[in-house]
This record gives C-alpha cells, structure tokens and sequence, in this order.
C-alpha cells in the first residue's frame, strides 16, 4: 500500500442503496486492487437493514461478483477486512452518538487521530437530517477538528433553485468551506477531464473551435439502465434533476466556455459560471413545444 497517505476511516450512510452497488464499492475495490488506499484504512456501512458484521461483508462480496462475476472471490476476501457495519436510522441523533464513540475507539487502537470522510449516499431528502445529526453529535469535529474531517455529498444538490440555496446555507452554518466535498462523479471521467486539454491544448482545434466553424452542438445522454430498483428515489427527484442540470449542463460548459487563464479549479468554474450565465430559460409555449 501507499504509506504516503494518512490513516482514514470512510463512513458511507446508506451503504446498501443504489448508489453503493454501482459505484462506491466497486470503485473502492479498484482501489484496493492498485493500492491506491492508505494501509490503516476502515470502511464503515451505515444503513438501517438488518445485517450482521458477516453478513454485510457478504453482502459486499455477493454486490462485486453481480458487478463482476469475473472477479476472483480470493480478491475480494482480501478486500473484506476493510469493512465493518453499522446498524442505524439517519432520524436517530443517538445512533451518530454511538457511532463517534466508535470512531474514537478505532483511532485509540491505531494510536492516531485519522481522517474522517462521510460520504452521503443517499437521496436528497436526507441530506438535512444527516448534516444536522453529523455536526450535533461532533462527528465533524473528532480529535483534529476540521482539519481531519470531510462531508461528501452526492448530486443533484437539491431538486429547484430554492433547496439548492438553502442546502448551501445550511452547510456553510454547519461546517467550514473546506470540510465539504460536492461530488458529480460524471466529472471523473476520463473522456470528461480529456475535454478540456483537447480544445485548448491542440491549435488545430484552440483558433477553430466557434460559432463561425460549428454549426450545431447535440449533447445525448445514451443510458442502458432503466429505472430498475430506484422507483422511491425517481419518483421524489426525477430524471432531468438527476442527469440534466448536472451532467449535461457540466459537458455543456466544458464544451462551450473560453479558456481559462490556467486550469485550475477556481479558473475554470469561472469560466464554466460566465458560459452557464448566458443560457437562455424556455417559455411555457417552448416548452410544451419542444419537450415531452
């Protein structure tokens, strides 16, 4: 393993849902496959299902096979160890009591403060009652204080402009700016990072790439995968606040916007913010017209 990465316990609250099975924990495994995680490492479940220590750990070895069923189960027994499970309700401020005093109970066996990533995997609607229960139980504050400690949270932040803007406020009143990680995990990859150097870091394309040359940008999102198990999760949210003001608007911008001056993070969201600024609402009639 990399030593050169600090001692870190990942908290996944909902570790049985969707989100869990198509990417968490395969992407965790890949991970470990490469090394890529740190050597004192725990992946703690936080789910309200029935399961015992054994019998979430094979639930994670029955999730990877149905991912893979190439993935040989001696790799996936050397994965298992990682793991360990926690039987709770998100509605219950007890539960993030008990489950601090845990925490603290692993960093007194490693004899370390580790670093302490909570990982919100789960639909939207939870999002207050588990940012409030994390900061009122000092689970953002254990040992190193802010310092060692992050919240991650899933897309879509929010379902219309006004729960965005008060999920922003309630996270800024919560915890520090660096403390929090907003995820859009289409961002990652690789074709979608590509995007950027390929438009300014070829000339071909740097002098050629605007209205005078393009007539016509379509953006389609192809999916495969139907609604399947996430009924209760489509019905609250929908499909165009799943994929489209995230995934779409993101290639959008990264199609469309100027350079930036370097490519940093605070660069290039400014430029993506200028381009995204200029996008014009549809009409009611527009709309019945030209969506369905």
């Amino acid at each position: 393993m990399d030593r050169g990465f600090p001692p870190t316990i990942l908290v996944i609250l909902g570790s049985t849902g969707d989100l869990v099975r198509k990417k968490l924990f395969p992407a965790l495994f890949n991970l470990h496959q490469k090394g890529k995680h740190p050597e004192r490492f725990r992946i703690i479940g936080f789910s309200r299902r029935e399961l015992s220590q054994e019998g979430f750990k094979k639930f994670v070895h029955k999730l990877l096979k149905d991912y893979n069923e190439e993935i040989p189960s001696s790799e996936i027994s050397g994965f298992l160890p990682l793991f360990d499970y926690f039987k709770g309700r998100f509605e219950k401020k007890e539960h993030f009591f008990e489950l601090a005093k845990q925490l603290v109970e692993i960093d007194k066996k490693w004899g370390v403060c580790s670093k302490k990533l909570y990982y919100l995997a789960v639909p939207p609607k939870y999002y207050r009652l588990i940012l409030k229960n994390l900061a009122d139980s000092k689970l953002t504050n254990l040992c190193g204080g802010k310092d060692y400690t992050r919240v991650l949270i899933e897309k879509p932040f929010g379902v219309d402009l006004e729960s965005a803007i008060a999920l922003e406020r309630l996270l800024s009143s919560l915890f520090e700016e660096e403390q929090i990680y907003r995820i859009d995990h289409y961002l990652a990859k690789e074709v979608m990072q590509d995007i950027l150097v390929f438009r300014f870091s070829n000339d071909l394309f740097a002098f050629n790439w605007g209205r005078e040359i393009i007539k016509k940008i379509e953006i389609r999102l192809l999916e495969k995968i139907g609604v399947e198990e996430r009924g209760s999760f489509y019905d609250g949210l929908g499909a165009l606040r799943d994929v489209g003001q995230n995934h779409l608007l993101q290639m959008l911008a990264l199609i469309t916007m100027d350079r930036p001056e370097n490519f940093s993070a605070e660069k290039i969201r400014k430029e993506r913010e200028e381009i995204l600024s200029t996008l014009q609402k549809l009409s009611e009639s527009q709309i019945k017209k030209f969506t369905y």
